[in-house]
């Protein structure tokens, strides 16, 4: 994603802050203003943003009657970060202008997708001035208060333990490449054919450059930077481009690394990839996640009957020969129908081979649709590595798993 074109605008020692402060990297800047300099108004428009680093409701008007548009009215602070501020629409929707992002805030699901930007921004900036010998450290207080157990670097046992190895430890360059969701496709079409990649029908730095009447009536916008930023139409005639351009642009402005220092995601070159809408039962599609150590498929855990809007899904796990194993990963309850193993089985347990081999441990996805295999992604921090123990996902079945996971050698981790 390239860096933003902006001015920057305060104090001598609000402005030196900022350029001090490691956030600034994520911008070109084209020029530092004072109360004693102004620009002719149209240069307002031709930057991406004005970034006011001693930000007051005074100097917010004062832009805004310069003709700049509110998304390019940027806030920081020293202490606090970045900062928003609210105007209402012709309609009285709150809009709130945050990191040159706007969001319209109509009802709760709004307020909650804001504040889970919002967070995940604030901590962008929190993780981009630590240095990285202070990971393992993070991590640790982390998976104290997701796991209620404590973890040590130095005695790493279980699957989940040493996830956390991976996340820093392993971050390697042709990893980034396979996790971004649109520089994978060459690799897999390489390995194992371009025929089971799901068809793309686009891929765009920016939302705006998206031409939507070159788009078939149903398609799946996604970044290919981390995990669940999907956007899925299934009409046109209903689609909120609106809603849809929010959540992209503020997902496109997440380094979706800092949010569990999964290392492999911040050399990611964030863009917005459009692919053919695919569906096989009522709520999507059936994943069939296989879960590879050193090149070798161990178990299968099939997802489906996704709700995105409730966060509800159903799974079960099985060995290579489709027989249920019961619970694993107790994130959510066993499908409560039967669910038959995909005819193209001993095709993907072969693919998945192929793809995770060289990797100490990579999850291959793939989809069967009216019999066709596609392949889905690669996922080599599963879950971030938080996969709480209850029910039959106990910690010696973590252990059980983790004996499967032989870690690599040390790579020195990438600064996000």
């Amino acid at each position: 994603m390239r860096k933003k074109k902006v001015l920057v605008h305060g104090t001598q020692d609000s402005i030196n802050n900022f350029l001090a402060d490691a956030v600034s990297h994520d911008f070109e800047i084209l020029d530092v203003l004072d109360e004693s300099k102004d620009l002719p108004q149209f240069v307002y428009k031709l930057v991406d943003g004005i970034i006011l680093t001693a930000p007051s409701g005074f100097l917010v008007k004062y832009f805004l009657k310069r003709g700049v548009e509110p998304h390019k009215i940027i806030l920081w602070d020293a202490r606090e970060g970045w900062g928003n501020f609210n105007l209402p629409d012709s309609d009285g929707t709150q809009i709130i202008y945050f990191y040159g992002l706007e969001f319209h805030i109509c009802n709760q699901d709004d307020a909650n997708f804001f504040d889970s930007i919002h967070n995940q921004i604030q901590a962008n900036r929190q993780v981009k001035n630590w240095s990285p010998q202070f990971y393992p450290e993070v991590l640790t207080q982390i998976f104290q208060k997701v796991m209620s157990r404590p973890l040590d670097f130095n005695n790493l046992q279980t699957f989940t333990e040493k996830l956390q190895w991976i996340k820093i430890y392993d971050a390697t360059p042709i990893k980034s490449r396979l996790a971004d969701k649109y520089a994978v496709r060459s690799w897999v079409a390489e390995k194992i054919g371009d025929e089971y990649l799901i068809p793309l029908l686009g891929v765009w730095n920016d939302f705006d450059d998206i031409n939507f009447d070159a788009l078939p009536n149903q398609f799946v916008l996604k970044c290919n930077h981390g995990s669940g930023m999907n956007v899925i139409c299934r009409d046109k005639k209903t689609f909120d481009k609106q809603r849809a351009r929010e959540k992209l642009n503020a997902w496109l402005a997440i380094d979706f690394s800092s949010v569990s220092l999964e290392l492999h995601y911040t050399r990611i070159d964030r863009k917005i990839i459009a692919e053919k809408y695919i569906e096989n039962m009522r709520d999507g599609v059936i994943d069939y996640k296989f879960h590879c150590f050193d090149g070798s498929p161990k178990f299968i855990q099939v997802i489906g009957d996704r709700n995105f809007a409730k966060h509800t899904r159903y799974q079960k796990f099985c060995d290579l020969d489709y027989n249920d194993i019961g619970a694993m990963f107790e994130d959510y309850p066993h499908f409560p129908y039967d669910v038959p193993a995909p005819k193209e089985l001993e095709k993907m347990k072969s693919f998945a081979k192929i793809l995770s081999e060289g990797f100490s441990y990579v999850r291959v996805d793939f989809y069967e649709i009216e019999g066709k295999l596609l392949f889905g992604e690669m996922t080599f921090t599963s879950d971030s590595g938080y996969l709480p123990h209850k029910n039959a996902w106990t910690y010696e079945r973590d252990s059980a798993v983790g004996d499967m996971l032989k870690l690599p050698a040390l790579t020195p981790p990438p600064k996000i």
